[in-house]
């Protein structure tokens, strides 16, 4: 990589929506880019959550012939501590997906990273944390953001490790090729629980591309808040922020990202839904929701096998399902990715308070099965 001739600050809304073209210009040098890395991602998030941000902070790179090479999207936030708040920088987009990052090509991450480190500890003041949530881990060896660290000395914690299933399209010949290639059982069970299903009426399966009626959008939320997620009020229908953000994604019409909404039917009667983020490249899959009283045919299931296939008849190649993995999905394949959350301290008092916490006192807690609720006086999430 190039030297980086400068490092550009962006910080309103209106200063962003001059930079889309550059944005869009380096997205389409990336392979494979994540849904979380596109301008209407960020766009849209930062409209959809603008009571939360006090500053933002998007750092354009661009090289000695002046070309954009990174961005990184960060805003700046509070967070609780005891009595008084920590200043956090953190990605933007990235409170409630999995994972997001540095918008650039791989190889240039860790220069970047390096260098957002020492502008950071020299240059900017005011901060106590850096939480890089959601990006690549240790295990897939292409972010060494730990040697960086450890180099210069910086206090950090890892947490909330996750594995991320995915399906590489490309490497099967077509839809019958995986669908022969899953356990034996599997097929069996998918055969009988669809035939069981539909013995009671007409199944029909739907897909929608944003943007996206209202009535469409309606009766996700509506299935989604039916169940578990409504009554322990984690459906999107009660967190308003993230009610506009998919508000504004069902009304895209981009080239790099639209909302896709799948559905299955029987007799007319949605049973299962998904929002997922479409990219030239692949498919997301962000909220699923189903209708419990339908638990036995396992509906969410069958849905997402059609999500699969949908991948195999359109030319995609990569079915993501963007959430920590589960046994479930297993049946449907044996790749995934890492993602952690690297948060990183600047050497105030209370920033220091909280990394001991994390790394000293949630060890000894667990180890002496203490409460860990006393840990969410240290940060609130």
């Amino acid at each position: 990589m190039k030297k980086i001739f400068s490092l550009e600050i962006v910080s309103s809304i209106s200063e962003l929506e001059a930079k889309q073209k550059e944005w869009n210009a380096l997205i389409d040098t990336i392979p494979f880019y994540l849904p979380t890395m596109t301008f209407e991602w960020h766009y849209l998030w930062l409209k959809a959550n603008k009571s939360l941000i006090n500053k933002m902070a998007f750092m354009f790179f661009y090289d000695i012939d002046k070309r954009l090479v990174a961005i990184l999207p960060l805003f700046k936030t509070q967070t609780k501590f005891f009595l008084s708040a920590l200043n956090v920088f953190t990605f933007s987009g990235g409170r409630d997906q999995i994972k997001i990052g540095i918008i650039c090509k791989l190889e240039h991450r860790i220069s970047i990273l390096k260098h957002v480190i020492e502008y950071l500890y020299d240059e900017r003041h005011g901060w106590d944390i850096l939480a890089l949530r959601r990006i690549s881990a240790r295990k897939a060896d292409d972010v060494d953001l730990e040697r960086i660290l450890i180099g210069k000395n910086i206090p950090y914690s890892i947490e909330s490790i996750l594995s991320v299933p995915f399906i590489i399209i490309q490497d099967e010949q077509d839809w019958e090729s995986y669908w022969k290639s899953r356990k034996k059982h599997f097929r069996h069970e998918i055969k009988r629980k669809t035939k069981k299903l539909g013995a009671l009426g007409e199944i029909d399966y739907q897909v929608y591309e944003s943007p996206l009626s209202e009535q469409n959008l309606q009766q996700f939320l509506n299935l989604e808040n039916s169940g578990w997620k409504g009554r322990n009020k984690s459906s999107i229908l009660h967190r308003p922020h993230l009610l506009r953000m998919y508000q504004l994604l069902s009304e895209l019409n981009a080239k790099r990202l639209k909302l896709l909404n799948f559905n299955l039917f029987l007799n007319g009667q949605l049973i299962s839904s998904s929002l997922s983020l479409k990219t030239p490249h692949g498919l997301y899959v962000f909220k699923i929701a189903y209708d419990e009283s339908f638990n036995k045919f396992s509906p969410g299931i069958l849905l997402r096998l059609h999500e699969v296939k949908y991948c195999f008849e359109n030319d995609l190649l990569i079915y993501d399902f963007s959430g920590k993995e589960q046994k479930w999905m297993h049946a449907f394949t044996n790749r995934k990715n890492y993602v952690m959350d690297f948060i990183i301290y600047r050497k105030t008092l209370a920033s220091l308070i909280r990394y001991l916490g994390f790394t000293k006192f949630k060890p000894l807690a667990k180890q002496f099965h203490l409460t860990e609720s006393i840990l969410k006086n240290f940060i609130e999430e």
